[in-house]
Order: C-alpha cells, then structure tokens, then sequence
C-alpha cells in the first residue's frame, strides 16, 4: 500500500512536530499479509521484547515451521523445541492456542470491521489490545491505527511533546486521524525500528 503524498500533507498540517519527523525520515511502508497464523505467531513473539531479540526468535520459529520439524497439527511445541526458539512456556501455549483457533483466525479474511476483529481476536487466549494493534496495523492494513500499548511510540511522543500522561498521548494521536497508522509508522521509523512486516 503506498502513502500517498495527500496523507503527508494533511499529518504536516495537524501536528507541527510529526511534520517535521516525516521531513527528516524516510518514507515508511504499509505491507499487508494473508497468512494470519504466522502473522499472529510473530506478533505474539514480538509482545514486550526487543525488536532485535523478537527478529532472532521469529526466525528461529520459521526456520522449525518450514522444515516441519514438529508437528504443527497436532498444535503442540515440545519442551526442547520451546527452549532450542528461545520461547517462554507462556508464548509457547499462546502459540499453540493460536493454531488452535486457526479456523476463527482464517476467517477474518472476510471481515474488514475493525470493531469485529477486535471482538473476535480478544476472545482469543494470548492476545491482547497491542497484538490486535500489530494485526490491524501490518496484516490487514487499516490506516487509523494507534497502539497505546506501544511503549517505544508511547516514549517517542513523551520526548518529542514534553506530556507525561496517557490522556495527552492519545489526544496528540487523535489528531492525527484518520492517518493514525502513517503517524505511528513515522515514530518507528525515527527510532530506526526495524520490525518486520
């Protein structure tokens, strides 16, 4: 999906300080995915860990995946494979737990609703409000995506606005709608994050 010149533009307009983080940092990208199994599986992952160290696992997790060296029908990690990824028992189970669902999961193919997404993926064991950001924002490509639960976004808007609160972070995020997933991308871009989508 390209950002369009017009989206720049209006985000420059409402917010002096995201325009001038879009004029020093290079044009994000906005990818989407159909494989929301292993979309979720790495957002999972990814879930309160460095970017870096979250990179290392997924692709440590993949590398198991395609050589099929453990039986994903059966939706079970043995403990040796679980600790050879670099997975806690936790994300183990939530893993598991999203194969598992895989028929709920597949079905949103079909759904572009945020607020339908939101209340079928939370029902769901191991996902919570930051994961279901991360879908939205990377797999399904919606444009108006804040996550609150960020807190490299969150710390960016601290240092960059001088606000302290919760209430001032989402009032500056606000502004920016409907473009709020252009906005966010932007911040990761001037923390140089590369997370893979």
């Amino acid at each position: 999906m390209i950002i369009k010149k017009k989206y720049l533009e209006y985000l420059s307009k409402r917010d002096n300080t995201l325009g001038k983080i879009i004029k020093n940092f290079q044009k994000p990208s906005i990818t989407t995915s159909d494989d929301y199994l292993l979309d979720l599986v790495k957002y999972i992952i990814f879930q309160q860990i460095s970017t870096k160290a979250g990179i290392t696992i997924y692709k440590r997790f993949m590398t198991y995946y395609k050589n099929g060296n453990f039986q994903m029908k059966k939706f079970h990690l043995t403990e040796k494979v679980q600790k050879e990824i670099g997975l806690s028992g936790q994300k183990k189970l939530y893993i598991e737990n999203i194969f598992l669902n895989k028929d709920e999961i597949i079905g949103l193919k079909e759904i572009d609703d945020e607020k339908i997404i939101r209340e079928k993926l939370i029902k769901i064991k191991g996902i919570g409000n930051w994961t279901i950001d991360m879908f939205l924002i990377f797999s399904k490509g919606h444009l108006d995506i804040f996550p609150l639960g960020d807190l490299a976004v969150v710390n960016v808007i601290k240092k960059e606005y001088k606000v302290e609160s919760m209430n001032q972070i989402l009032e500056i995020a606000n502004k920016w709608s409907p473009y709020k997933t252009i906005g966010t991308l932007y911040l990761w871009e001037s923390l140089g994050d590369d997370f893979p989508n």
